[in-house]
């Protein structure tokens, strides 16, 4: 369930392709860069994943991964969207920053590869 002071999309169910339930991703802001588990956040990644999946036991949780997900918005913050934009005006032509992309943006890939590539199309005149 999405967490109202965050800015994302909650805990959610995938499976790997080994048939493997995944439950993920939880979201807290980082002060530095810091890829570990953090183990005290299983209990609150445990509230929220059993109400989706009642059937759920605390001991059936067992972390595997820990990655970082760059936010547009400071923590507490609005909303903010991603942003593409080509950076000749700060000296960098040809340049494209596709910055903060993250659901729905990657579902919608298709749409910005093709709107990137007019920008490509664009700056080589």
């Amino acid at each position: 369930m999405p967490l109202a002071e965050v800015a994302g999309v909650g805990i959610h169910v995938t499976f790997d392709l080994d048939g493997r339930m995944r439950l993920g991703p939880n979201v807290h802001y980082l002060d530095s860069l810091d890829y570990t588990v953090d183990i005290r956040r299983k209990v609150s990644f445990y509230e929220s994943a059993k109400k989706m999946l009642p059937f759920i036991e605390f001991d059936d949780l067992e972390p595997e991964m820990a990655g970082i997900r760059p936010k547009l918005q400071d923590e507490g913050g609005a909303f903010r969207d991603f942003v593409i934009r080509e950076e000749s005006d700060k000296g960098l032509p040809g340049l494209i920053n596709l910055i903060g992309i993250e659901s729905p943006g990657l579902t919608s890939s298709s749409a910005i590869a093709e709107y990137v590539g007019r920008m490509v199309d664009d700056c080589l005149g």
